[in-house]
């Protein structure tokens, strides 16, 4: 192949990833991709990849480190019997996904508080906001009352989510108020693996890819789209359930155990869509109408991923744009071929390579992150190949003939550069 095509090549592909540098920055509609945008808004690899490809029968899946109570309808009372009992016992963690912001000043609310303060291994959640003052800096959202909170620790349960509904990833850490802090899951798991926060905090990571395995528990739960294959992965019992027979759980079986309190049903027969969110897990992966999971069972999946370090790794950025200017690269290599043709005769051909390219980068974005828990940006990737030919022709048309004319100028110039110098 002569060696202009190749320079064409290489000056096509640098033009295109700047020019797709630039669209990755600045925030305004591209009307040329809209109808691409608007496929592939709300959906990633992820989904497809976790619900569908992941064998969810495995029996390994089960996490016996963790114990869901589903608390239904908030009792105090029933918590601090909760609490007090596991306290006896040499649990890891007892992590409560619940808000005490109200006081009533009552019997209950004493039994709670006491409860709390008498168990150090009680981690409370509570939520963090954006400054009104400065955007940039980040307060303490909704939290428990300091009646309850005061000397126990406490973790932020926010999930990483832009519509509020869909969740596929967390972030460990946070600046609050001046001061870093982990999330409450990092806070529990941390609690049974002490190693846990300084290998974290070692990734740099402002974000974590949550590597959704195991499904929302509760027979009720156990229909399309959420777990039509009745799968159990945690073990979740109902508050009422747990305080009246405790005699079968001994100090051997709750020994070293995380144990989550939050909602997920209002009784066991309930379907309640409270604190409930999309996940990967959903089976119903496009067009989705009911949330799959509760808040409390996303943080029990984040603590297993964080135990096992099971973590998820991106590939850079810089990785991301090498793979597009080799794209580029390739497809005007094969474009230049096609176009030798009849237009009209070359096009559903390059067309066909396009389909072709789609497909295997997601079979490989599918496959690397199922073995080996890479996850390759497949959007960008794939808006690189859409819109390879109509670059490809806006090249030809309007550039090529600029980049012929600057190389020929360089090539006299060297010419006589090197001219002069022999002489």
């Amino acid at each position: 192949m002569r060696g202009g095509t190749i320079l064409h090549a290489i000056s096509f592909a640098l033009l295109c990833s700047v020019l797709m540098f630039i669209l990755h920055l600045v925030p305004v509609n591209h009307l040329f991709i809209d109808p691409f945008s608007e496929a592939i808004k709300g959906h990633d690899m992820m989904d497809i990849a976790i619900s569908r490809f992941r064998d969810h029968n495995d029996p390994d899946l089960f996490d016996d480190r963790i114990l869901l109570i589903n608390t239904g309808v908030t009792n105090r009372r029933e918590i601090a019997s909760v609490v007090d009992f596991l306290g006896r016992n040499d649990v890891a963690a007892i992590g409560v996904d619940l808000l005490f912001d109200t006081l009533f000043h009552n019997q209950d609310d004493s039994l709670l508080k006491i409860s709390f303060q008498q168990h150090p291994k009680v981690i409370l959640g509570y939520t963090f906001e954006s400054s009104m003052d400065d955007p940039q800096s980040t307060i303490v959202g909704l939290q428990s009352d300091s009646f309850f909170s005061s000397n126990v620790f406490q973790g932020y349960v926010n999930l990483a989510t832009n519509d509020g509904f869909t969740v596929r990833a967390f972030e460990p850490f946070r600046k609050i108020n001046d001061s870093t802090v982990a999330a409450f899951s990092v806070y529990l798991a941390s609690l049974r693996d002490d190693k846990l926060l300084d290998e974290l905090k070692q990734r740099c990571s402002s974000t974590e890819w949550i590597n959704f395995k195991r499904l929302q528990p509760g027979e009720i739960n156990m229909t399309y789209p959420i777990n039509s294959g009745h799968q159990v992965h945690y073990r979740m019992v109902h508050i009422d359930n747990f305080l009246k027979d405790t005699s079968h759980l001994d100090h051997s079986w709750l020994k070293n155990k995380i144990i989550l309190l939050g909602f997920c049903g209002e009784t066991e027969e309930a379907f309640s869509m409270k604190d409930r969110y999309f996940t990967p897990l959903n089976e119903q992966y496009t067009g989705r109408s009911l949330p799959d999971m509760h808040g409390v069972v996303v943080h029990a999946n984040i603590i297993s991923m964080l135990l096992d370090r099971d973590l998820i790794h991106d590939v850079s950025e810089k990785g991301i744009y090498g793979i597009a200017f080799l794209i580029f690269v390739l497809n005007y290599l094969i474009f230049t071929f096609l176009h030798r043709h009849d237009f009209f005769r070359s096009l559903p051909y390059i067309r066909l390579v396009q389909v072709f390219q789609f497909f295997i980068f997601l079979t490989t974005c599918i496959l690397l992150l199922l073995n080996f828990n890479i996850k390759l940006g497949f959007t960008f990737i794939a808006t690189c190949i859409i819109l390879s030919y109509e670059l490809y022709e806006f090249y030809l048309h309007k550039v090529k003939s600029w980049v012929e004319e600057s190389l020929s100028t360089i090539g006299i110039w060297v010419t006589r550069n090197r001219i002069i110098h022999h002489k």
